[in-house]
């Protein structure tokens, strides 16, 4: 009995053994990730450097990601280059510093990169790892010209979020930079909000190779939250910037408007131009933005019959009923091409009667007024009330503009042919 109780002993602790065995079998196969993620290493980050040691990194050495500076736009310093990941759905980001120049790592690259040793810290508001032998070497390229797929977000909820958002690829639609007056150039800093209480700046350096494009007015733009303290490495007493990676992250823009435009026809009164045909002065009239044509037409000043912006007191009126063309033409070109163009348009009504439609065409010359091309489709006037017209351009080069109201003959039961007000003529220019 004795010896049938040794033997079953003897087999239980076998069967120990062996499936102790396959535990720690299974557990060789669980082995930790050499990787851990940016957002991981960022919250370590309380104020002070912090030694990146394997210890609290979970025993890794390194961080993997999308980079998302370019180091060929002259933007960003060349030892350095911006690296995100996304984990569980967070994205976060983080400037790589390096003691040597980035030569090979680019936009679109994703890269490996070994931080073990290196020091988690802020310089100048800006979260970086850095190490003294953090070099090229220590990155690893695993793919190239990988799709960037920015976070949409509007100024206001950048500016919210700016600390979480630091160092990830930001999509801005439809941005409106309030402070241009025509003409300026990226390298500098814009505000890019017209509300005051944003603090948000578009931030070129003055070495980026798009340096001295033209700023559009309106754009939507790709780029990189970043901060910018000047007297300490302290982020929450920085400036909020935001920086393209390149010059390709800014689309769907529209130049600054031209000086002196919108036109608003106010400047020569209406008594200098009161004929539908002058031939004694060309039918040709000065006002602020330089000297137009007014053939078959008229300063119109009538109250009530002639339609106004809101703040004027004049339009330029085209006459009714005509077999030939009516023209607003300006005598003038404009420098720098065309990214949009504006103006608002009504029936005028006659002293006596109703107001009736009429059709025009907006259209551009290149050669000083010799030929002339149509933009977009013809238009008709309403009867009753003021619109907007409203035209996206890409127009390079010397350019001047005219409305072309159709002769179509006098008014019956097809025809519409009726008086025709223009107002508040703006040009934006184009930024390529």
């Amino acid at each position: 009995m004795k010896n049938n109780i040794k033997t079953y002993l003897a087999i239980a602790f076998a069967m120990l053994f062996v499936a102790s065995c396959k535990k720690n079998e299974n557990e060789a196969i669980g082995t930790v990730s050499p990787v851990v993620s940016i957002r991981f290493v960022k919250a370590l980050h309380n104020g002070d450097d912090i030694n990146l040691v394997k210890e609290k990194l979970m025993d890794a050495t390194q961080i993997a990601g999308l980079v998302i500076s370019d180091k060929n736009s002259g933007n960003f310093d060349p030892k350095e280059f911006v690296l995100q990941n996304t984990n569980k759905g967070i994205t976060a980001g983080l400037v790589i510093k390096l003691t040597d120049a980035n030569t090979t790592i680019n936009y679109g690259d994703s890269v490996k990169v070994e931080i073990e040793n290196c020091v988690l810290t802020r310089e100048s508001g800006v979260m970086k790892i850095k190490g003294d032998n953090l070099n090229l070497s220590k990155v690893t390229k695993v793919s190239s010209n990988n799709t960037l797929k920015p976070i949409v977000l509007s100024p206001t909820q950048l500016f919210s979020q700016f600390y979480t958002r630091e160092s990830t690829l930001i999509q801005l639609d439809n941005v409106t930079i309030p402070d241009l007056t025509g003409g300026e150039v990226f390298g500098g800093e814009y505000r890019l909000s017209e509300n005051l209480s944003i603090s948000l700046f578009l931030n070129t350096s003055s070495n980026a190779n798009f340096a001295q494009n033209f700023v559009p007015m309106v754009a939507s733009f790709i780029g990189i939250p970043t901060y910018y303290n000047a007297s300490s490495n302290y982020y929450n007493t920085a400036k909020l910037l935001f920086k393209m990676p390149n010059e390709d992250a800014v689309f769907n823009q529209t130049g600054s408007v031209y000086a002196n435009f919108p036109e608003d026809f106010e400047l020569a009164p209406a008594s200098v131009k009161s004929q539908f045909l002058m031939p004694a002065i060309n039918d040709k009239v000065t006002f602020k933005t330089g000297t137009w044509k007014l053939y078959q037409a008229v300063i119109g000043d009538r109250v009530n019959l002639d339609k106004f912006n809101p703040l004027g007191k004049q339009a330029i009126r085209l006459q009714e009923q005509l077999t030939e063309a009516a023209y607003l033409e300006m005598d003038f070109d404009l420098p720098n091409g065309a990214s949009q163009l504006t103006f608002s348009y009504a029936a005028a009504t006659p002293q006596s009667g109703t107001a009736v439609a009429s059709s025009f065409k907006l259209e551009y010359s290149q050669d000083g007024g010799n030929t002339w091309l149509q933009v977009g489709e013809t238009l008709t006037s309403d009867a009753v009330l003021a619109k907007e017209a409203s035209f996206a351009l890409n127009i390079s080069g010397t350019v001047r503009f005219r409305i072309n109201k159709l002769g179509l003959g006098p008014n019956g039961a097809v025809i519409k042919n009726g008086l025709l007000n223009i107002d508040d003529f703006k040009v934006f220019q184009n930024v390529d």
